[in-house]
């Protein structure tokens, strides 16, 4: 999962996120890109802070889960797989 937010509340921004994607298609790794109302609070990482102070490039990703900071919290079992081979992928080049 791709997060992304207007009011960069998340570290993702077009260049990293079009690298993230590419490396997804290279391996075979479904992808979804999440959009956060911008009329609504939200996460606020220290990611964005990081990026902009170290000035690299950053994609916030995360495997997606229902219910997050619940106790019935759910994800798909294939989810870690997935970020494992694109992570892999990243560390190639």
């Amino acid at each position: 999962m791709i997060k992304v937010n207007a009011n960069q509340r998340y570290s993702t921004e077009s260049v990293s996120q079009a690298m993230f994607v590419d490396w997804c298609e290279q391996v075979g790794v479904p992808y979804q890109t999440y959009s956060h109302r911008s009329d609504l609070g939200c996460g606020s990482t220290i990611g964005p802070i990081t990026s902009a102070r170290l000035g690299i490039r950053s994609v916030d990703v995360g495997s997606p889960l229902w219910a997050m900071h619940s106790i019935r919290e759910s994800a798909g079992v294939l989810d870690h797989g997935y970020m494992i081979s694109v992570m892999k992928r990243f560390f190639a080049d």
